[in-house]
């Protein structure tokens, strides 16, 4: 029985590793690491958030956080210089 990657449909052992290793993806099936890596940046899903799935007022919230994050690492500060 061939275990094939759920996305390209190549067999995922004893090959060359050159699509990564092979990774389970639940509940779907076994894939390379490289092709499952692909799916998710298609589908715009990171670290479990469907990007493409948020509402316009999520999106906009999300994007403020992580630009104030980015601010804070970057020792950057949110006040605003007024002349």
């Amino acid at each position: 029985m061939a275990l094939n990657c759920i996305f390209c449909h190549q067999c995922v052992v004893n090959t060359d590793n050159s699509k990564g290793h092979p990774i389970s993806v639940p509940p779907y099936g076994i894939a390379h690491s490289y092709c499952a890596e692909q799916d998710l940046l298609l589908k715009r899903i990171f670290k479990g958030i469907h990007i493409a799935e948020l509402d316009n007022e999520s999106f906009q919230e999300l994007k403020e956080m992580v630009l104030a994050e980015d601010n804070v690492r970057n020792g950057m500060t949110d006040e605003i210089d007024l002349f």
